[in-house]
């Protein structure tokens, strides 16, 4: 990172800092969704795991779950929505850390150990969505 960036993250409150991230991370996939076709592109490749395994990876449908959610339609159900509701969490904690200047991602990310957990909780649930969604481990309805 350049040394002016650093200079200027620097400056800012560590909690304003972290409230600020989340608000953006929550964000970004919704913007992103906002000028991808409901369909999906053709520029990100086909999925690895899923063609390898036949399975869907945790991340399966997230693009155009965003790309349904951003245009307000509730058809980002259908896809992997865990990620739309996982975005929606970053964008409430977000507001919450500026209001209440309390840090929300300090106790799961303190120790590697918990990082990691962490991570592996969240690509599990997103795994389960897809799968679920994809009927592979709950029969259809």
């Amino acid at each position: 990172m350049p040394e002016r960036y650093r200079a200027i993250l620097g400056a800012v409150n560590p909690t304003k800092r972290e409230g600020l991230v989340l608000l953006a991370a929550g964000c970004l996939p919704f913007a992103a969704g906002a000028v991808i076709p409901r369909e999906g592109t053709d520029l990100i490749p086909a999925c690895p795991f899923r063609s390898l395994t036949g399975l869907p990876c945790p991340l399966c449908g997230g693009t155009r779950a965003f790309a349904w959610a951003a245009r307000g339609d509730s058809g980002f159900l259908d896809y992997n929505g865990f990620w739309v509701f996982f975005a929606l969490a970053l964008l409430v904690a977000g507001v919450f850390v500026l209001v209440t200047r309390v840090r929300v991602l300090d106790a799961p990310v303190r120790t590697p150990l918990r990082a990691v957990l962490f991570l592996g909780a969240l690509g599990a649930a997103g795994w389960a969505w897809a799968l679920a969604e994809r009927a592979t481990i709950a029969p259809p309805g």
